[in-house]
């Protein structure tokens, strides 16, 4: 299960992001409950998600470009120190209790640009980590990472919030980047095979980079439920402040716990994966789409803080099992010269569907009510993944065994024979 983290060079890379990825979370759980304070509107919530979902959309291919036209290595640190400085702005503003509605949004739309590069980036600098053998299992272990984090940093911040204010979760953020910078500073990377990805137009490699997976329909298929999952999936996190407040009665620790259950299902989700030797089958990514949505339901329908915790745990142990599953799958099919690329449509995908559903389920949640909004989500993750089922039945057969892994098979089926191509 744990097998990438023999990769030294890896460790080094894991651990870090592990220890930058709690604060990350204490920021984003502070940010979302000091917006519903300020403002006391989830469609307001929603806003500041659609804020940093929108430079996704827009600026995810040039993105993927740049992680294949340049060092991995060095766009990874100069993207987190400028990360670093936008938290410790954020803090400031807040220390002096200067902050309002308007510097978060600003805040939440630079961290969308630097995300558009940082997300391909770092996607693609896992296998020159590891190397192919441990790819499928270094993806999981790195959502296990951000989904484990997931379980200290909500809580934390829900308890730091409440007893200090959320000025301190974002200086925390700001602090917990040099995790990752200080030791990868001094690491370093053979050339990567990607780097020649350097021939041509900016322009002329996104082009590319689009034909390539519009040729491939297994990595064409996942990445389309993939939006459709980014879009209605995430409801609960645009409301689960509204939900805390609203149906629990709760506040900012409540609000910790319910993310911090969240990050639970979430890490066992993605251990599991991990636990994998090869890329999950499509039947996996599709059963996990569909138990994901099926999760949100039984979410919505709970009135107490440890049945919803429950039902939330189980959304999300689907719900990163599905993500971890899918970007290892699609990792698994794509050449290294366009993984850059491949992983800014997955980034594009999973981030930029977030305006959408960001102003969908806040929206709705202020409309219909709160619980409807996340029942009215999950419903439609499961359409999705039928959808997906019926339309492209060749991904449930992605990753089975092929007639030559059978007794007298002469060969085996290609990836495109799979697809039906």
């Amino acid at each position: 299960m744990f097998r990438a983290l023999r990769h030294r060079t890896f460790r080094v890379y894991w651990t870090g992001m592990l220890v930058s990825l709690v604060g990350t979370w204490m920021q984003s759980t502070a940010q979302s409950f000091l917006v519903y304070e300020l403002t006391g509107s989830a469609l307001r919530t929603g806003l500041v998600v659609f804020a940093f979902s929108l430079p996704s959309l827009l600026l995810a291919l040039p993105g993927g470009a740049v992680a294949d036209r340049y060092d991995r290595r060095r766009l990874l640190l100069l993207v987190q120190a400028a990360y670093m400085l936008s938290a410790a702005a954020l803090a400031a503003l807040t220390f002096a209790g200067a902050v309002r509605y308007e510097h978060v949004v600003a805040f939440a739309f630079w961290n969308g640009v630097l995300m558009a590069v940082d997300a391909p980036t770092r996607q693609a600098l896992v296998p020159s980590l590891v190397g192919r053998e441990d790819m499928a299992n270094a993806i999981a272990l790195n959502s296990a990472a951000f989904n484990g984090s997931r379980i200290f940093g909500p809580a934390l911040a829900g308890f730091v919030y409440q007893g200090f204010g959320p000025a301190w979760c974002f200086a925390a953020n700001a602090v917990s980047y040099l995790a990752v910078i200080v030791p990868m500073w001094r690491v370093r990377l053979p050339q990567e095979p990607a780097s020649a990805a350097s021939e041509g137009t900016m322009l002329q490699q996104i082009a590319d980079g689009v034909r390539y997976v519009r040729s491939h329909r297994p990595v064409r298929a996942m990445l389309l439920l993939l939006a459709a999952v980014g879009t209605f999936g995430f409801a609960w996190m645009v409301v689960m402040p509204a939900f805390t407040v609203r149906v629990l009665g709760g506040g900012p620790a409540e609000n910790g716990i319910l993310l911090t259950a969240v990050g639970v299902g979430a890490t066992l989700g993605a251990l599991a994966v991990a636990g994998r030797r090869a890329a999950p089958p499509g039947r996996f990514v599709l059963g996990s789409a569909a138990l994901s949505g099926l999760g949100l339901v039984a979410f919505s329908a709970t009135r107490t803080l440890p049945a919803a915790a429950g039902g939330i745990a189980v959304a999300g142990f689907f719900l990163i099992a599905y993500m971890s599953a899918t970007n290892a799958t699609i990792q698994s099919l794509v050449e290294d010269r366009y993984r850059g690329r491949v992983m800014s449509l997955y980034t594009l995908a999973l981030i930029g569907s977030g305006p959408a559903g960001s102003l969908f389920a806040g929206w709705l949640a202020d409309a219909l009510g709160v619980a409807t909004s996340l029942a009215v989500n999950g419903a439609l993750v499961v359409a999705s993944a039928a959808t997906a089922w019926i339309v492209a039945p060749g991904l449930a057969r992605v990753g089975e065994p092929t007639q030559a892994d059978e007794p007298g098979g002469a060969e085996g089926w290609s990836v495109r024979e799979v697809a039906g191509e």
